[in-house]
Formats: structure tokens, sequence, C-alpha cells
């Protein structure tokens, strides 16, 4: 039995050709869609993953953050009947490879009997399959008439979801100062939201209005997936549909494996410490993983990885699993579509309450952030010790998170801010290191400074790459980002999530490390207070500079 006749037999569904029964695909004993018609296959397939890219387009166009509508930190996806990814856009890595965490967690909550059109459910606790407690996720089923299609997924990085720091991310010591938690509720019944819920998250937040705002506009998003993927069924009928997603997954593991039978098989092993809890000044939590692939099947184990610790930089296991995930699907390919097919061979071994594994009350906030990205090249250093010119040096190991929060003088009314910061990838054979991207584990985009700066009573002094901040090598890692703003008022709350103060990004295959990441606050009289990677919150005086540089990559072949 080959990938597409085990996908059928555990969707009990077994698609036809295309032109039957009217014109449409219909069901019956025979191959599937893909071996009988490859066209409509491809025609499907690649609607699905533009429905993801439209609802995205939707909730960034209508949301109030701009976090969301120009730096673009949110993530959409399709799912199965099962909960499965079947398309997703090219959105936040850590997103979408916590999808089916999220979802089986609220099918916990909510079986899947027993959803209704219009319906939506929400969660951000990382401890039910979240990533972090900003990241809200809504989850939505699709009808075709009375067949449930599938669902719509949607995860948003709120910029402040309460706790003891504006921005709620910053350095604490268990998850409850973190911010608002919210299990899986359902807010939304049969198109009506439920005002008594959305008040009480509401109450909860900081500037709360936005808040709302970035709520509605998730739905609309997945009002719109709704209706594309209900589009698509009367097209092509609803049983086609529901095969084809299934089809969809067989596929992109077909390509995975394919691409893993190529290589030689290998077990390797690697640990790096992170840079600090924020807590602990002498805190150092060491990750250690052992890969092992054999044939078409990789194992990830990650046990002897310290166990939880005092700060926010313990990693839930969707997180986790996500870095794992994100580096399958890097090192098979970028061009294979990704869904939860690619990862159906793939094996994870976490500890609980490890580090990489944490276990309630842990703090988890810049693990979304900061541990993911060392998690895919801390993996990535792993595998190059057995493939070298598949991989790269390592990157800036950070989203560099930094968040403002006070009072606006010019409008007296609070504000929050939150904003990453791109650093320097590591190198390849072919290819020096990207400069001032934010990949790996994040994927958004740079937020303009002039948008910041008629938002937030702040002005930004220097924005520039670092030079010679990339590692040397045959190819030179990328370059850092430096990037400096004034406070114009007293009173600013501001807080850093950052790495690779202490680790620069390894080099591969005999390239140099990468230059590392600083942090500091510079008063009006010149006296200068370096900062940790996490610190905060911070309360910056007018005329109190914030300095921030992050990590160059690191280079790859000797020089």
């Amino acid at each position: 039995m080959d990938d597409l006749d085990r996908a059928r037999a555990c969707r009990g569904i077994l698609p036809g050709r295309f032109g039957e029964g009217g014109g449409r695909l219909v069901t019956h004993d025979g191959t599937s869609i893909l071996e009988r018609d490859p066209v409509t296959f491809e025609v499907v397939r690649s609607a699905l993953y533009a429905i993801c890219a439209e609802m995205k387009s939707v909730i960034m166009r209508t949301s109030f953050s701009p976090l969301l509508s120009l730096s673009a930190d949110l993530s959409c996806a399709l799912l199965d009947r099962e909960g499965r990814v079947v398309a997703q856009g090219n959105d936040i890595p850590v997103h979408l490879g916590a999808a089916r965490f999220t979802a089986d967690a609220i099918f916990r909550a909510f079986p899947v009997a027993q959803w209704k059109p219009r319906d939506a459910v929400i969660t951000n606790d990382p401890y039910s399959g979240g990533t972090h407690l900003p990241d809200v996720s809504m989850l939505t089923p699709v009808f075709g008439g009375d067949t449930l299609l599938g669902f719509a997924l949607s995860r948003i990085h709120w910029p402040d979801v309460g706790g003891i720091a504006r921005g709620s991310s910053s350095v604490s010591d268990e998850i409850i100062k973190e911010g608002l938690r919210i299990p899986p509720l359902k807010i939304v019944e049969e198109g009506r939201v439920r005002e008594d819920a959305l008040g009480l998250i509401l109450a909860n937040v900081r500037a709360p209005s936005d808040r709302e705002g970035d709520f509605r506009a998730a739905i609309a998003g997945h009002l719109r997936a709704e209706a594309r993927l209900q589009g698509l069924a009367e097209k092509y009928s609803a049983p086609a549909i529901v095969a084809i997603m299934g089809d969809t997954q067989a596929y992109s593991r077909s390509l995975v494996d394919a691409r893993l039978r190529e290589l030689p098989d290998t077990v390797v092993h690697h640990a790096e410490p992170l840079d600090g809890d924020g807590v602990d000044p002498d805190a150092a939590p060491v990750i250690r993983v052992a890969i092992e692939k054999r044939g078409t099947s990789l194992r990830f184990d990650f046990t002897g990885s310290d166990a939880c610790v005092a700060g926010p930089v313990n990693a839930p296991i969707a997180v986790t699993s996500s870095a794992v995930f994100y580096t399958v699907l890097a090192f098979a390919g970028g061009d294979i579509a990704p869904n939860s097919g690619v990862y159906d061979n793939v094996e994870i071994v976490a500890p609980e309450g490890s580090v990489v594994n944490a276990a309630y009350p842990a703090p988890v906030v810049a693990a979304n952030t900061e541990t993911a990205n060392r998690l895919a090249d801390i993996l990535i250093a792993a595998l190059g010790k057995s493939y070298p010119d598949r991989v790269s040096g390592g990157g800036y190991g950070s989203a560099c998170v930094y968040t403002l929060g006070g009072r606006d003088p010019r409008r007296d009314s609070p504000f929050v801010h939150y904003e990453t910061i791109g650093g320097g990838m590591g190198a390849t054979r072919d290819m020096d290191g990207a400069s001032g991207l934010r990949v790996h584990m994040g994927n958004t985009m740079n937020l303009p400074v002039e948008a910041t700066e008629a938002l937030v009573p702040v002005r930004f002094v220097d924005y520039a790459l670092v030079r010679g901040s990339g590692g040397d090598g045959q190819r030179c890692g990328g370059l850092g980002v430096r990037k400096t703003l004034v406070a114009l008022t007293g009173g600013i709350e501001a807080s850093i999530l950052g790495e690779r103060t202490r680790s620069p990004a390894h080099g591969a295959a005999g390239g140099e490390p990468g230059a590392c990441a600083s942090f500091a606050i510079v008063g009006s009289d010149g006296t200068r207070r370096e900062l940790g990677a996490k610190s905060g919150p911070h309360r910056l005086a007018e005329g109190d500079r914030l300095e921030m540089v992050t990590a160059g990559g690191g280079g790859w072949g000797e020089a």
C-alpha cells in the first residue's frame, strides 16, 4: 500500500475522475484524484494555499495594530477534519508548526461532532497547544452544505495580553505574570460574538479598543476563507475537496521521502547553551539533541537537555516541535509545499519538565521568539556534522523583541508597542548570509520607523547594518542590525528579549562565527548601562537612548 492508498484508507474516501456526475469529481472505488486527474489536483491544491494567503491579506488590511498591518506578525492555515494542516501561508514558522497542537487541544474541549457553521474558538494557552500568550489563535469550521470540509486557523500576535509588563513580553518567573491565559473558549456561536466573553478578555489587556479591532479583523479573515473554500466545494464537490486535502498531504510526504532516501543514514549529536534566562544571572540552560536519520525517518531526541529554569526561555512542546518541523522542511528543500504530511515520519522525544518541554507554571514568553530560533540553529549545526553542504552557518538566533509602553503626551493616551529586529543569517556553500532579515522561526516584515514615530513618543537616530558583524569564510555571514531610539517623554517602560550576547552564531564547514549582540541604555548625561539579553521592564527618562544591536551570522567554509 503506497502513501496515497494509506491516506485514502484513513479517510475512508476514494475520489474519482473529473467530469463524472455532471462535471464534478465524485467518490468511487479507484485511483486517487492525483493519479487520475493531476491537473485538477494541482489547481485545487494551489487554491488551498491561495486561500491562506488571501485570509492573511484580509486580516492585515483590517487590523488595528501596526504589528499586524505592517509587520505581518500573523499566520493562517487550512486544516482537515482531523486537525492536520492541509495548506498554510508563507507566514511565521513557529506559529504554523504548532497548528496541529492547537487544533488537538481545541478538539479535546470541543469535539468535532459538536461544531456548527460560523462557530469560532480562541485560545492563547501555551499549555494547551499554543506558543506564547501574545499569540491568539482562532479556529473556525467550514461546511459545504451539510458536509464539514475542514477548518480555518489563524494565529495573530496581540501587542498586549496583560501581565506585569506593557507589551506582555518581558522577564517573569511564572506564566501567570506573563498575561491573560485563555484556554479553548467558544467566542462565536453560530455567527454571534459572545460579547460577555470578549468583554472579559478586553478588560484584562492594555489598549482594549485596538485588541478588539484585531479580534474582529481575524473574524473577517476567517469569513473570507470560508467563502473561498465553499466556492471550491461548489465547483468540484465537497467529497472531492476533502479527498484532495488528504492527497495534498500525501504528495508532500512523498516528496520529502524521496529527498531523504538520497541521503546517507547518520546519527549526530550537538549541544549549546542559551544566553541566560533573565532571572538568574548565572543561568545558561543547555539544549542537547541527538538526531538519527534512517531511510525516510528522522528522530530528534532532546534527552539530557536541562530542566526548566526560572526565566521565560522554557519552550512548550509545540514550540520545540515547530523548530524541528521547520528544520526538516528546510533540510528536505524549500520547494516542498508545507503541511502535516511533511512531518509524518518525524519522531520527537522531549522530556517533560525540561527547557524544551515546559511544565506549568514555567514562564515561556521568550521561547517563542528566542529559544525557538536558537533551537533551529542547534538542529542545523547538528545536521551539518554529517551534511555540511546542505546547511548554513548559525543565524542571529533571535527575534530580538523590544516592547515600549507608557502615556503619549501628544494624545494624552496610553500606548503599547511591540517590535522585532532583524539580524544576520548564516552563509551557505552557494551564497553569503542574508543581512538584517527576520527568518528561521520568525518571518515578520520590517516595521518602518516613520510608522513607529507617528504612534509612539520616540525618535530613531540610528537604524543600520553593522559592518563586519558577519563571520568570515568562503562565504560570509549576514550582517546584524543596530537600532537606536530616543525617548521623547519620561516614564516609558522598555523590555528586551534577545539572544547571542554570549554565544556567537557558529560557522559551518570551517567558517568563522559572527559577532555577538548587545543592548544598552545611554542616559541624557552620557552614562551607559549595559543590559542583559533578556531584561526589563526598564524606565526611560526623557532623552534616554535605547541601543539595540543584533548578532551577525556565521560564515561558511575556511577563508
